[in-house]
């Protein structure tokens, strides 16, 4: 009897679909939360669970989702956990200058500061990932970039 060879490909570092896309919703949420109630101090919330997603790799109301799961993470379609930190560090990015805005009392700016997160979670909700294009754009460029100085 003969062994099927292990696989070579790599496991890419991953996280769960349906995890990515509870953050998406309790960011959104939150930052609609902040808007009807006029408490810029709320929109620090996905600040931090970003901001810690983005600099440690642990995003809270990700392990909080992941305490509910019924199926092993791997029976999910996943998305690239380094793709996932590039959004969330995009997003703590904007949140961070939002509530800046705000606490020097510029209302505008923390509204256009909190509706670019927003849209960004409403376009990976329905399936277009800005974050994701903007990174795949920005490697290519870094890409031709190194072919051009080579």
């Amino acid at each position: 009897m003969t062994q099927e060879p292990a696989s070579t490909v790599p496991q890419v570092p991953s996280v769960p679909m349906p995890l990515v896309r509870f953050n998406n919703w309790v960011t959104l949420a939150l930052l609609a939360i902040s808007w009807i109630t006029q408490q810029p101090w709320i929109a620090a919330i996905p600040l931090v669970t970003c901001g810690l997603g983005a600099a440690i790799g642990w995003n809270p109301v990700i392990w909080i989702a992941k305490q509910n799961f019924k199926r092993p993470p791997s029976s999910y379609v996943s998305e690239e956990k380094a793709q996932l930190r590039f959004n969330q560090t995009l997003c703590t990015g904007m949140l961070l200058v939002a509530i800046i805005s705000a606490a020097a009392g510029w209302t505008a700016g923390f509204y256009i500061f909190t509706i670019l997160p927003a849209l960004a979670n409403i376009g990976a909700l329905a399936g277009f990932c800005v974050g994701c294009f903007i990174r795949f754009r920005w490697n290519q460029y870094r890409h031709a970039k190194k072919r051009a100085d080579a």
